[in-house]
């Protein structure tokens, strides 16, 4: 019998270089971290040690997918896909973009890396076992990891549709959706000793109403571990908790003492597509990409028109094909602006903090312990004059309301292709190829929930924040060894949810371990 996976020490003390001061995690009997820290700096690096605990091949893989660096570990196929993913990142001034999501976010973002670092190196030493399956080892991260435009990229579909308005050749559309196209494994490095998903459309819905506020967040299919992480922070000047991207410090929706919001998407042009002559003027960007089993990398051009990067060719007539999206913009890092907003107390703070959210487009429902609601359109849409950009709406030219009549404020999702949906489901894992795989990694079949399936929901509750609830299935660690990793299974099918507590008192109440981090000596 094969020794069962390491999981992570989640009580006891571990020495953790950089902090200045003794950070407790505390974990509650549905596996959420509540971390308490003296300064915000030792908070996030405690945050991104924690999260890279439970979720660090998820990070890993992420991180390759969103760089478009895939071909590294999985080889040839997947070089056409990196070079179209690496088109579409930030090139401009790098402190201009850190500023532009609040002063403080760089010294975040470091602090951040440092901690999911720390447990990089533990893991090149013990690799989980995910990582033994797949066949590489975790790479340090840098804070500019946290910049890409992948993910914003993949929420801002319009420019396929705008080829299909326009009926433009196919083979522009094809090469639009290579970007951030989702990895895939045809066999394990190392065997595994021992249905397939049902999808749904993508969206999510929020409302805000009767003193509460509840939202859901689907994906196209009900993936392991889930795409998003719950998290408690609290330190000087931070006391929030809710739902964030695991490879993202912060929280994206949430709460904290006074505020609740969510966030939905909304349908918002910001993207164009320009046929233009091959012999106009252009910016050319040479790359190089490393891929398993070739000696030498891969080299290719980038070309970049006044009005964007070129995707396609039509060289019969002459015409290349341009993108331009406002994501390339600074400061349109996906959901990195959700650190100002974590922070607003009031209406007036929340549109200010939403003024820096650029990408993705999304409209933000606001709840706040005195019963105002409201909400507000988040993103960098630009002015057009003809087929030319001249400039950005402000985030006052954006829709937004607060305490209308009705008392009440929603949003529902962008709705995509339906398909008959099983009443059984299966969380897949992308490490589920082969029975013996499907077996370890993946969860299910479980029977669906009779009404919402969205695997992460949450109600929130400004009146008693400890009556708040929530749920991100199938569970909190990646790890097949975690008592976490698939215990929130049976209640998201039974349509459950479990407390999200958030006073010391509640959190006390639910301890289930607690960990020490210690600075170095």
């Amino acid at each position: 019998m094969p020794a069962p996976p390491p999981v992570a020490q989640v009580s006891g003390t571990i020495v953790l270089p950089g902090l200045a001061a003794p950070v407790r995690i505390v974990r509650d009997r549905w596996g959420v971290p509540h971390i308490y820290a003296e300064t915000p700096d030792d908070l996030f690096e405690a945050q991104g040690f924690v999260q890279a605990q439970d979720r660090l091949f998820q990070m890993d893989l992420w991180r390759r997918a969103a760089q478009g660096s895939l071909s590294e570990v999985l080889g040839a196929n997947f070089i056409e896909r990196d070079a179209m993913t690496r088109r579409f990142q930030y090139r401009g001034d790098v402190e201009g973009e850190w500023a532009s999501y609040g002063p403080d976010t760089k010294t975040i973002a470091t602090a951040f890396v440092r901690g999911i670092n720390a447990w990089v190196a533990h893991a090149l030493e013990h690799p989980p076992d995910e990582f033994v399956r797949a066949g590489w080892k975790p790479a340090f991260w840098l804070p500019a990891d946290l910049l890409n435009r992948t993910d914003a990229f993949l929420a801002s579909g319009d420019a396929i549709e705008e080829v299909r308005r326009s009926k433009l050749h196919a083979v522009v559309a094809d090469a639009i959706r290579r970007v951030g196209t989702p990895p895939f494994f045809s066999t394990m490095a190392a065997p595994v000793a021992a249905d397939q998903t049902a999808t749904r459309s993508d969206g999510a819905a929020a409302a805000a109403r009767g003193g509460s506020l509840s939202f859901s967040d689907a994906h196209h299919n009900l993936s392991h571990p889930s795409f998003r992480y719950i998290v408690h922070l609290k330190a000087p000047g931070w006391n929030v908790i809710g739902v964030t991207s695991p490879w993202l410090p912060g929280v994206a929706a949430g709460h904290n003492e006074r505020v609740a919001w969510s966030m939905t998407p909304v349908d918002v042009d910001t993207q164009d597509i320009y046929a233009e002559s091959m012999k106009g003027p252009k910016t050319l960007v040479n790359d190089a990409i490393i891929v398993k089993g070739r000696a030498e990398p891969f080299l290719y051009e980038t070309e970049i028109t006044r009005h964007g990067v070129v995707v396609a060719f039509d060289r019969a007539n002459n015409l290349e094909y341009a993108v331009r999206w406002s994501g390339t913009e600074p400061g349109a890092a996906g959901e990195l602006a959700a650190l100002a907003v974590d922070r607003a107390r009031t209406w007036i703070d929340f549109r200010a903090a939403l003024a820096r959210w650029k990408m993705p487009v999304r409209r933000a429902l606001y709840l706040d312990v005195e019963g105002n609601v409201g909400f507000q359109d988040a993103a960098l849409v630009p002015i057009r004059r003809g087929r030319e950009w001249s400039g950005w709406l402000r985030t006052d030219s954006l829709p937004h309301g607060f305490n209308p009549t009705a008392g009440r404020v929603s949003a529902h999702g962008l709705a995509g292709e339906t398909a008959a949906i099983s009443r059984q489901a299966v969380f897949a894992h992308v490490l589920g190829t082969g029975a013996a795989a499907r077996q370890r990694f993946n969860i299910g079949p479980v029977g669906r929930p009779p009404d919402d399936d969205s695997p992460v929901r949450a109600v929130l509750e400004p009146q008693d924040w400890d009556r708040s609830r929530a749920i991100s299935a199938p569970g909190q660690s990646e790890s097949p060894g975690s008592p976490h990793f698939a215990d929130l299974v049976r209640l998201w099918s039974n349509g459950e949810y479990f407390p999200l507590v958030f006073s010391d008192a509640a959190v006390q109440a639910n301890t289930e371990a607690t960990l020490t981090l210690e600075p170095q000596r």
